[in-house]
């Protein structure tokens, strides 16, 4: 095959390829065309939940100041307004380092975080009238508030009280029967987040970059962590024996640990400690913007993502009580941090599954726990990242020498690779078996050199996970003013350029291993071309990393080219016995002997 022929070949290809993924893209949902399934999910009024009606009380509120935030607490439902974090090493934004940033992002009471909901699903004697409570704020402290509601036939109290530990609150109710006969009630309590699809979604152009607010609801139980996205809770997805509860939450399987709201960097959080009325169940529901009266195309259109406790049932005689105990967790996901939440229930709770890291995960914890260490030793994420790549890099070199001999010796063996080329252009087959007795001979195996490549895929994938994930890398900059933040994209595409530019430079002093030349010359700009590309859209922290991985790729090959070269002899002129081909168009005994070997004899 010539050059031209090549060269076309693979165009058209790449043609093709790119014809088959806008089509599958774009096309398939005008294909696919209208269903009978629902149009929107199964959610009414009864669902919204219940308020008091009529003139009611001034709402009051209670701050706690603890440890790294600040919490805001209402008395209407005993939830929480405004959860902000404070003294954090890492900013909401680079250009304002005193913003801090705010968890709480829902508006409506009913669907505030921790709010206190006793009401039993359908009918029965119930022990409150409403799904959302006034309270009264009946004591605050530097470290509690306690507030208070009473009717004729229930007295709660529910008490917040701040942790020692940073981002965490201690929630314990109280419900007392005052009503003269028994009466039922089932405790819930959720943890919630309101985020516009703007904020979740990636577009087409971001190229797979993990958007800064992806948000997923978490069920942690005895069997497991499970992780629910909003396509899990489409219109008719909601069938009871898929596991949905009468009220349209998505059980899951085992005794509930905890539920929470997570975002790349971020949780919200509530945990189970003790309850007089058994144990929980954790529940999941994602509403979308239709169910608030939101068009689709409307900017602010989003979901409501709503994690909770759910308790079994309990009736009270008359002056009876039962109390719950559960502790919450609104901030960042600080690995020592999580693991210590909860106190002495940490080691139930295991409140880092929080963190996912994906199918390496394993392999990304300790990268995380690996460049944190390098951290404290130099002081810079940046730098970490870079010594993180040269252990890499040198935990590899061992299996990539064999790969390396076998580059240099094929720089030698050019001139006899160029005469082999020319002297069975057309004749492919032939070519190949050439080649192949040419690298037998001279003890050359072409498939070594992408093993180390492939060797260092997971922890490109990990790293990349890994970024998205690790707070602690959250805005942090990286040689300022051009990196300002490692965990988003290069805003000045210094990173792109620079190593779309290195890369070049490596392809170049790569040997040509017996390619064609229309595919040399496609591997000297393709690459390059992909890993500058690439980068205008990934965290550069990870540009960091391969940019650095180049950098020693390039010093290697040098260095190793001057140390193996010397040692390489110049190869031997070798004749290679041509395949007879019959007038047949079936393979002579020849030609058969030959492709069972998958080589050719070299005379002398």
């Amino acid at each position: 095959m010539d050059e031209k022929g090549s060269g076309s070949n693979i165009t058209r290809w790449l043609f093709i390829g790119l014809a088959i993924f806008l089509v599958v893209y774009f096309g398939w949902p005008l294909v696919a065309g209208k269903s009978d399934a629902p149009t929107s999910q199964p959610l009414t009024t009864e669902d919204w939940g219940t308020i008091p009606s009529g003139e009611r009380p001034a709402e009051e509120t209670c701050a706690l100041t603890g440890p790294r935030s600040t919490f805001v607490l209402s008395a209407r439902g005993g939830a929480v307004k405004s959860a902000r974090m404070v003294d954090l090493q890492y900013a909401e934004s680079v250009d304002k380092p005193d913003t801090r940033i705010e968890l709480v992002t829902p508006s409506k009471e009913q669907r505030m975080p921790l709010r206190t909901s006793l009401r039993v699903p359908g009918e029965g004697p119930q022990q409150v009238e409403l799904d959302n409570l006034d309270f009264k704020l009946a004591e605050q402290t530097a470290t509690s508030c306690t507030f208070v509601h009473k009717s004729d036939s229930a007295e709660v109290t529910k008490v917040v009280s701040l942790s020692e530990r940073p981002f965490e609150l201690d929630v314990k109710v109280t419900v007392t029967n005052r009503a003269a006969e028994a009466k039922k009630h089932r405790y819930a309590i959720e943890q919630t987040s309101w985020r516009s699809m703007r904020e979740t979604e990636s577009s087409f152009w971001d190229l797979g970059r993990r958007p800064e607010w992806l948000t997923d609801v978490i069920t942690h139980t005895t069997e497991g962590t499970t992780r629910h996205l909003p396509t899990e809770f489409e219109p008719g997805d909601f069938v009871a024996e898929d596991g949905y509860t009468s009220e349209h939450f998505l059980r899951a399987k085992g005794t509930g640990v905890w539920a929470g709201i997570s975002s790349n960097y971020f949780v919200a959080s509530i945990g189970h400690r003790a309850a007089s009325a058994g144990e929980p169940s954790a529940e999941a529901l994602i509403e979308d913007g239709a169910y608030y009266q939101l068009p689709e195309g409307d900017p602010s259109f989003g979901h409501m993502y709503r994690a909770r406790l759910a308790y079994p049932e309990k009736e009270l005689a008359s002056g009876e009580s039962a109390t719950y105990e559960s502790v919450a967790y609104f901030g960042p996901k600080e690995r020592a941090v999580l693991a210590a939440a909860g106190g002495a229930d940490a080691a139930k709770l295991k409140l880092t599954e929080a963190i996912d890291l994906g199918m390496f995960g394993f392999l990304g914890k300790y990268l995380v726990l690996y460049v944190g260490w390098l951290f404290k030793l130099v002081g810079s994420w940046g730098w970490a990242i870079c010594l993180l790549t040269i252990t890499v890099k040198l935990a590899v070199f061992p299996l990539m020498l064999p790969s390396l001999k076998t580059q240099i010796a094929t720089r030698r063996l050019k001139p006899q690779i160029d005469e082999i080329t020319k002297k069975y252009e057309g004749d492919m087959m032939q070519k190949n078996l050439a080649m192949q007795e040419l690298y037998r001979k001279e003890g050359i195996r072409p498939m070594l050199g992408c093993f180390p490549l492939l060797l260092q895929m997971p922890v490109w994938i990990a790293l990349y996970q890994a970024l998205g994930t690790a707070v602690e890398l959250y805005h942090t900059p990286f040689l300022m003013p051009l990196i300002p933040d490692l965990t988003h994209s290069d805003p000045y595409h210094v990173i792109p350029i620079v190593l779309g530019a290195s890369s070049f430079l490596q392809q170049k002093m790569m040997p040509a291993q017996g390619m064609d030349p229309a595919q040399q010359k496609m591997m000297l700009y393709m690459m390059p071309a992909i890993f500058t590309i690439m980068m205008f859209f990934l965290p550069a922290g990870l540009g960091v990393y391969m940019l650095t991985n180049t950098w020693l790729g390039i010093g290697q090959q040098f260095l190793v080219e001057r140390w193996i070269g010397s040692k390489v002899k110049q190869p031997e002129g070798i004749t290679v016995r041509e395949i007879k081909k019959s007038d047949s168009s079936a393979p002579g005994p020849i030609e058969k002997a030959a492709l069972g070997k998958g080589k050719a004899r070299a005379r002398g």
